[in-house]
């Protein structure tokens, strides 16, 4: 048997993820090395959630900004309704339910 080194694994994860793949499925000890091997430390935690976190007054200065300048209020507008399209249309498609049930309700 051959035993692979931590720098094989970690160059099959970055360039040979299905090699990789392979490997796992016939030595599954392995995943347990190469998940510590990958780990992020606590302090590489903190600094990519730093990172990606919105400011804790986006919300305030949004709604300032949206305030200030009519065109910013109809944009938001605009990405709002783009976000929720595919809920209605999905409505549209498959019909309202709810719907459905207030007709029942009120005929009845």
């Amino acid at each position: 048997m051959t035993v692979h080194s931590d720098a094989t694994l970690l160059h099959w994860l970055a360039a040979k993820p299905e090699k990789l793949e392979r490997h796992l499925d016939q030595h599954p000890e392995d995943i347990e090395r190469l998940e510590r091997l990958t780990a992020l430390d606590d302090a590489q935690v903190a600094a990519m959630e730093h990172t990606v976190s919105a400011p804790d007054d986006i919300a305030e200065r949004v709604i300032s900004r949206m305030q200030l300048d009519p065109q910013l209020k109809e944009a938001g507008s605009v990405f709002a309704d783009m976000f929720t399209l595919g809920f209605r249309t999905l409505k549209v498609v498959f019909g309202n339910t709810d719907d459905a049930t207030d007709a029942t309700e009120t005929d009845g």
